[in-house]
């Protein structure tokens, strides 16, 4: 108890700090077409998601180095993408390099295919992330629902990960919740607050799988994951090139088509997912040939939700033209 209030004030003079340090560098987001904010705002203040996860290496024994390197990686190269824009090519190998890293320390006696795919998922898994980090407080808010959930089945159901690296991350996403959970936000996350905020759940979600094989971890995820993925294959349908900006995610058509407001949205996130994890939670014991039925159903409907929503905000759209 003791290190989480002195995380805690770590975090919030963190916060405090940079805010001046970013103004005085111009570290700030300025809005495009693409934007869903109007008003110039700091970014990258998501770095005190990478204090937090710092803080827990140093207390804990330096448990995780591998994943802490990969970690490192990702927060030094976002950071400097928030300040100049880098290559795409400088970006995929840092990481690459950095899910290697977590793979290494986190799965064990598997196939060469089987590591080539969760190679591939971690990379497309940090990479929603960070593009579903489109609206005030989204990406803060449905990670703290997904952060409890991780917790409770930790502490509950099974150990599979130290969990004051959840811990110390959920206390992060709070205080950052303070600065950013508001109307006009004091700053965004930027990329190295939505990537090393990724890393860190799909580290957590890997060793999750690997010691109880359940597919219940693509359940923990689904709100964001169906939002990601089919959003990507309407592109590929639209013949769209996935490097250029859009606005096809349902919440930018919230936002966009009915007006409303951002936190509104994000709240409507992390119920939804609140209502799937509760439901994960309930069933952890059921036998996997279940849960797989479980999730290949509740995949289905969430996709069909997506298809609907999606037609129904285009009438709506089209209806107003």
């Amino acid at each position: 108890m003791y290190n989480y209030l002195i995380v805690s004030l770590l975090l919030i003079t963190s916060s405090l700090l940079y805010i001046p340090i970013a103004k005085r560098f111009n570290i700030v987001d300025k809005p495009n077409h693409r934007s869903s904010h109007t008003k110039v705002t700091i970014r990258g203040g998501g770095i005190i998601f990478f204090i937090g996860a710092l803080f827990f290496f140093l207390t804990s024994g330096l448990q995780y180095p591998f994943f802490f390197a990969g970690l490192t990686i990702l927060a030094v190269i976002s950071f400097i993408d928030d300040l100049i824009s880098l290559s795409a090519l400088l970006r995929f190998s840092a990481q690459v390099i950095a899910c290697l890293l977590l793979i290494y320390q986190s799965v064990y006696d598997y196939n060469l295919p089987f590591l080539l795919f969760l190679l591939i998922a971690a990379i497309a898994f940090v990479n929603a992330y960070n593009f579903m980090d489109g609206i005030n407080g989204i990406t803060g808010i449905y990670s703290i629902g997904v952060l409890c959930s991780l917790i409770y089945i930790d502490h509950y159901i099974i150990d599979y990960i130290e969990i004051d690296l959840l811990i110390y991350t959920l206390i992060s996403v709070i205080v950052f919740g303070y600065f950013n959970f508001r109307k006009k936000a004091l700053f965004f996350a930027g990329d190295i607050g939505s990537v090393t905020l990724a890393f860190i759940l799909v580290f957590a979600a890997y060793k999750l799988l690997i010691v109880t094989d359940s597919p219940y971890v693509l359940l923990l995820f689904i709100v964001y994951g169906t939002d990601s993925l089919m959003t990507i294959l309407k592109r590929f349908y639209l013949k769209e090139k996935l490097s250029e900006p859009h606005r096809h995610h349902i919440y930018q058509k919230l936002t966009d088509l009915k007006k409303l407001g951002h936190i509104k949205i994000s709240i409507i996130y992390l119920l939804v997912q609140l209502i799937i994890s509760s439901i994960v939670i309930a069933t952890f014991s059921y036998e996997l040939s279940v849960q797989w039925i479980i999730t290949i159903i509740t995949l289905i409907i969430f996709a069909g939700i997506y298809m609907i929503l999606n037609k129904v905000l285009i009438r709506s759209l089209q209806k107003e033209v």
